[in-house]
């Protein structure tokens, strides 16, 4: 039986698997943590980067055995039963005794396929699962992008752009300069280390000359001046800005990487080598034409906009300007809708303001 308590602390695992997101690919970003009878945390662990330990692993490679029996895990997805480039989790959860195992999502994959459940409760382990959709938006940002690139044979694609007030990205010849405030650098920071993987269209290279790295500002305090709804996001831009990736790469940290689409080159087979790279998701950074033109072809999962309060274009650019078809719309609209999409996350920038929306897929 699942009780408020348990929705409390799965709600935690989801937020230490922020840790996880990107660095795991190709893996799941998985949280977990360990209770003991009291209600007193005493493990916690997140995915680190593919070909070592996973969440639950870390979460008990600490816990004293004398306490498991009675103790819960709380893991964000069901665990691995099968042999990788790791062992299975079912064997050190079974191993270690723990007496009940709470699960934020089952996996059906076809490594796991969903049997992991039985397995653990066939060692007289209590199994609870949070029932499905309570956190969707949780299971999204950290799980998503490994179901999605499993189900579709590419990663998941979050289109950036900034758009003045009238709904413009860039004047008609030349670069576009800076639209939104310095508040957005921060976010736009968290989106390439979350997709881990930055591309941008030839248009925006040979114009902007983009550096795609991923730069968090000195001055760490600014986050809390985001102004993030409380969704997900913000625990990920939190995570990301407290602890800052080196360049140094641990058992935790995946590199960034950022790539250049060519004129001519067919987007989906960059993708696909992009996947096969390791990589679940990609931010995906383009100007007007190419940003309408990835739009029409049904290919964007996510829209990250900044939305100016204040700057028109004509203030900017003495060139008439261009934007897409979503950006005159977000621009004219009173409320941010865009048909097929739904909004989960908004800030207010200050100059700025920050709109975040999924697709809504039926498939």
């Amino acid at each position: 039986m699942i009780t408020d308590s348990d929705l409390g602390l799965m709600r935690e695992a989801y937020r230490i698997a922020a840790a996880a997101t990107g660095n795991a690919d190709p893996n799941p970003a998985v949280g977990a943590l360990v209770v003991d009878r009291t209600g007193k945390v005493i493990g916690h662990g997140a995915t680190q980067r593919a070909g070592f330990a996973h969440a639950e692993r870390m979460a008990l490679k600490d816990t004293p055995g004398n306490v498991l029996t009675t103790a819960t895990l709380y893991v964000t997805l069901e665990p691995c039963c099968h042999h990788g480039r790791t062992p299975p989790c079912t064997d050190v959860i079974i191993e270690k005794g723990i007496g009940r195992v709470v699960i934020g999502q089952r996996d059906f994959a076809a490594e796991v396929a969903g049997r992991s459940v039985e397995i653990l409760r066939s060692a007289g382990i209590t199994i609870d699962v949070i029932p499905d959709d309570v956190l969707a938006v949780a299971q999204w940002y950290t799980t998503g992008p490994f179901f999605f690139s499993r189900k579709y044979r590419r990663p998941r694609i979050v289109l950036k752009w900034a758009q003045t007030i009238d709904g413009m990205l860039a004047p008609a010849a030349g670069p576009s300069g800076p639209i939104s405030g310095d508040a957005a650098a921060i976010i736009t920071a968290t989106l390439r280390s979350w997709c881990k993987f930055t591309l941008a269209s030839a248009g925006t290279v040979a114009v902007d000359n983009p550096r795609l790295t991923v730069r968090f500002p000195d001055d760490i305090s600014s986050v809390d001046n985001c102004g993030l709804s409380a969704q997900f996001l913000a625990t990920i831009v939190a995570h990301r800005a407290q602890a800052p990736l080196g360049e140094t790469v641990t058992e935790s940290y995946k590199p960034p990487a950022q790539g250049f689409l060519k004129r001519g080159e067919n987007l989906s087979d960059v993708l696909l080598a992009i996947l096969s790279r390791g990589y679940n998701s990609v931010l995906l950074e383009a100007g007007p034409t190419f940003s309408q033109a990835v739009l029409d072809a049904d290919l964007v999962d996510a829209l990250a906009v900044y939305r100016s309060k204040h700057r028109k274009s004509a203030d900017l650019w003495r060139q008439p300007a261009r934007g897409n078809s979503y950006s005159v719309t977000l621009a004219q609209a009173d409320d941010p809708y865009l048909e097929g999409f739904e909004l989960i996350e908004s800030a207010d920038l200050g100059t700025d303001d920050f709109l975040f929306f999924r697709r809504l897929r039926n498939d």
